[in-house]
C-alpha cells in the first residue's frame, strides 16, 4: 500500500474507535473481558483478561462465581501513538481456578456486557475424551446440584427466598447441645441484601456458637437459580415441654409496582436484570420464615442420678496421669484428667481429688481444646497440684466422671485407673537425720577423701521461699518495660492503620468523582459504600466488609437512615442496573462527605 493509503487506513481506524467510544458513552469507559481457553479440565486454570480502553481510573469488580476461584496475577498498561494520537489501554489478568467440574457462567464486568462461559471437565471425562471412539459417549456434567424443590423447602409468597431449619432429632434433653444447620436461599436478582443473621422464633430454644461466615453455594431450585448460604450452630432447649421451632431471617427483596396483567412483558424475559429493567420494582424489607417443627424438651431423669453429676450431657470418656511419676517429699506433682468426647463442654466439671490421706490437695484448674468451631467436640483437661506427706510408693485413687448420655437415655460414669508415684525422702531430711557429733567432742578438721556432702545451712533464715527474681520489687521493672513497649507498638500500629485507612478513603472518593462524571451509577455507589464502611470500621474496630445496612441502622445515631438508604442503592445499582440523575450524584456525594467529617470529628 502507498504511504497515503496507510495513513488513510489509520484515520479510519481512529474514527471508528471514536465513534465506538461515543456509542458506548452510557457504559464509559469501554471495558470488555475475554477468557482462554474456554474449556479446561479439573486441575487446570484459565486466564481471564479484563481490558479497559478508557483512562483506567474506573474501578473494575472481579466477578464472583460459586465453584470458581479468581486470583489477580497482574496488571499491564499499553500506549500506542498513531498519527500523533495517543491511545491507551489497561488490562487486568486474572487466573480462574475451578473447584469442581461443570459449566460456569461468568457475569459481565459491565451492565451491558456479555457473560462468558467456562466449561470444566472432570479428569475422567477428559481421559475418556482423549480415547478414540469415545466422543459420542461423553456426557457433560451438570451446572449445579439440585434441580427440584428439596424436602422441607417452602418458598416465600413471591418465590424470592426460603429458609430451612435442619435438626437431626426432635426430642432434646434440657442441657443437651444438638448440632443443627440453617439454610437460606435467595433467588438471584430478586433479593437485594440479607439484613442480619438468622435467628430462632420463640424463647424456648437458644442458638450457641452460630458460625460467623456461612458456606455459600449456588443451586437450581424449582427451575430458578438461587444463592444458598448455610450456617451451623448448636441448639439447646431451655425447659421441658412441647414447643414449635422455626427460624427466620430479614431480607430486602424487589417487588413489582404494576399489576400482573400489565407486566406480561416481564415474564417473557428469564433474565432477572431484564425483568427489573422492563418491570418497575421497589425494595421491600421482609422476614422469611422456615416451616415449623414440633420439638419436645425432656427433663433429665432423677432416678439413678449420681451424687457427683454436675450437668454434663453427651458422650464422654476420661484418662488420667501424674507428672512426674517420681519426686522427693515436699515437691509438688500434677494430676491430670482428660475428658474427651462430644456434648455440652460448658457443663463439664470435676472436683478431682477432694481429700486424700497423706496428700495435700489444691483446687484444680481446667483448659478446653475444641475439635470443631461449634464447640461440640473436643477435650477438657483438669490439672490439680498435689504434695505427698509420706515417702515410699504411693497410689492415687482412680478418678471418675459422671454424665448423662442421650443415646442410652441414662446416666453413665467413666472410670480412670489408679496411678502410682514414688516419693523419696528429701535431701534436707537425709542430712538432718545423719550421725551427730557426740556432746563435748571436738570436731575434727582432718581432710577427707572425695567431695563433702551437702548439708543444711544453720542459723540462716529467710522470710519467703519465693526466689528474688519473682518478688514484686524485681517484677515491677520488666512489667514497666513491657507496658512501655506495648504502648509504643499500639501507637505505631494505630498511626499506620489510620494512614492506610485515610489513603483508602481518598482513593474511593476519587473513584466516586470519576464515576459521577461518567454517569456510572454502580461504580459510584460501590465506592460511596466502601468509603463509609472504611470510616465506620476505624471507629467500630471491625473489618469494613462486616458493616451491613442492618448494623448501620442499629448503631449509627446520626444520618442512620441516609446511610442505610445509601447501602440499599449500592445493592440496587449492582444487581438491577439502577440509574440516577446528575443532581443525585451531587446529593449523595455531600451525604458521604458529611458522614466522613462526622467520623473524623468522632
Amino acid at each position: 500500500m502507498r504511504p497515503r493509503s496507510i495513513q488513510a487506513s489509520w484515520l479510519i481506524v481512529i474514527a471508528g474507535l471514536m465513534a465506538l467510544a461515543t456509542t458506548a458513552k452510557a457504559d464509559n469507559p469501554l471495558i470488555y473481558a475475554t477468557i482462554e481457553p474456554a474449556q479446561i479440565a479439573l486441575g487446570e486454570s484459565a486466564k481471564l483478561t479484563i481490558t479497559d480502553l478508557g483512562n483506567g481510573t474506573e474501578s473494575i469488580n472481579i466477578p464472583a462465581v460459586a465453584g470458581l476461584q479468581f486470583q489477580v496475577i497482574g496488571r499491564k498498561q499499553q500506549f500506542e501513538i498513531i498519527n500523533g494520537t495517543t491511545l491507551s489501554s489497561t488490562a487486568i489478568v486474572v487466573r480462574v481456578v475451578p473447584q469442581m467440574a461443570g459449566i460456569f457462567t461468568i457475569p459481565p464486568v459491565t451492565p451491558r456486557g456479555q457473560p462468558l462461559v467456562l466449561q470444566v471437565n472432570s479428569e475422567q471425562a477428559t481421559a475418556n475424551a482423549s480415547k478414540p471412539g469415545n466422543s459420542s459417549s461423553q456426557v457433560k456434567p451438570p451446572i449445579f446440584s439440585g434441580g427440584s424443590l428439596p424436602s422441607g423447602v417452602h418458598l416465600s409468597e413471591d418465590g424470592s427466598a426460603f429458609i430451612r431449619l435442619i435438626v437431626p432429632k426432635h426430642e432434646v434433653y434440657v442441657g443437651e447441645s444438638v448440632p443443627i444447620e440453617i439454610e437460606i436461599g435467595m433467588r438471584a436478582g430478586f433479593v437485594s441484601s440479607l439484613n442480619g443473621l438468622p435467628k430462632l422464633t420463640g424463647d424456648n430454644f437458644t442458638l450457641n456458637n452460630l458460625s460467623r461466615q456461612p458456606e455459600r453455594t449456588e443451586k437450581i431450585i424449582d427451575g430458578e437459580r438461587f444463592i444458598v448460604m448455610n450456617w451451623h450452630s448448636l441448639l439447646a432447649v431451655v425447659k421441658p415441654g412441647t414447643f414449635s421451632l422455626a427460624a427466620e431471617a430479614p431480607l430486602t427483596v424487589r417487588i413489582r409496582t404494576r399489576p400482573r396483567q400489565q407486566s406480561l412483558l416481564d415474564d417473557q424475559f428469564g433474565d432477572p436484570f431484564m425483568q427489573n429493567f422492563f418491570g418497575a420494582t421497589v425494595p421491600k424489607d421482609i422476614n422469611v420464615t422456615s416451616p415449623t417443627l414440633e420439638m419436645t424438651g425432656l427433663a433429665l431423669p432423677t432416678d439413678g442420678r449420681p451424687p457427683e453429676f454436675r450437668g454434663a450431657v453427651g458422650s464422654f470418656k476420661i484418662a488420667s496421669e501424674v507428672s512426674p511419676d517420681a519426686a522427693a517429699a515436699g515437691d509438688p506433682l500434677t494430676l491430670r484428667m482428660r475428658v474427651s468426647g462430644s456434648g455440652n463442654f460448658d457443663r463439664v466439671d470435676s472436683p478431682m481429688l477432694d481429700h486424700v490421706d497423706q496428700w495435700k490437695t489444691y483446687p484444680p484448674k481446667s483448659s478446653l481444646n475444641l475439635a470443631d468451631p461449634l464447640g461440640y467436640k473436643g477435650e477438657k483437661i483438669f490439672e490439680q497440684p498435689l504434695i505427698a506427706a509420706k515417702t515410699g510408693k504411693q497410689t492415687l485413687p482412680g478418678l471418675t466422671f459422671s454424665y448423662f448420655d442421650p443415646g442410652t437415655r441414662r446416666y453413665e460414669t467413666a472410670h480412670a485407673p489408679p496411678v502410682s508415684v514414688t516419693i523419696s525422702p528429701s535431701l534436707a531430711d537425709s542430712t538432718l537425720g545423719g550421725p551427730q557429733t557426740a556432746a563435748g567432742a571436738t570436731p575434727t578438721n582432718k581432710p577427707q577423701n572425695g567431695l563433702r556432702p551437702d548439708h543444711a545451712a544453720s542459723q540462716v533464715f529467710v522470710k519467703s521461699l519465693v526466689p528474688a527474681y519473682m518478688q514484686p520489687r524485681f517484677l515491677a521493672i520488666p512489667s514497666l518495660l513491657a507496658l512501655a513497649f506495648a504502648g509504643g507498638w499500639w501507637a505505631v500500629r494505630r498511626r499506620k492503620n489510620s494512614y492506610q485507612n485515610s489513603n483508602t478513603i481518598d482513593r474511593l472518593l476519587a473513584q466516586m468523582d470519576a464515576a459521577a462524571r461518567s454517569g456510572d451509577t454502580s461504580s459510584f455507589f460501590g465506592a460511596a459504600r466502601g468509603a463509609v464502611q472504611e470510616a465506620l470500621a476505624a471507629r467500630w474496630q471491625v473489618a469494613p466488609e462486616e458493616i451491613t445496612a442492618a448494623e448501620v441502622g442499629a448503631k449509627l445515631e446520626r444520618n442512620g437512615d441516609l446511610i442505610r438508604r445509601l447501602f440499599a442503592l449500592a445493592d440496587e445499582a449492582q444487581y438491577a442496573g439502577h440509574e440516577i440523575a446528575g443532581t443525585d450524584f451531587e446529593r449523595w456525594t455531600k451525604v458521604v462527605r458529611h458522614q466522613l467529617n462526622v467520623e473524623n470529628a468522632t
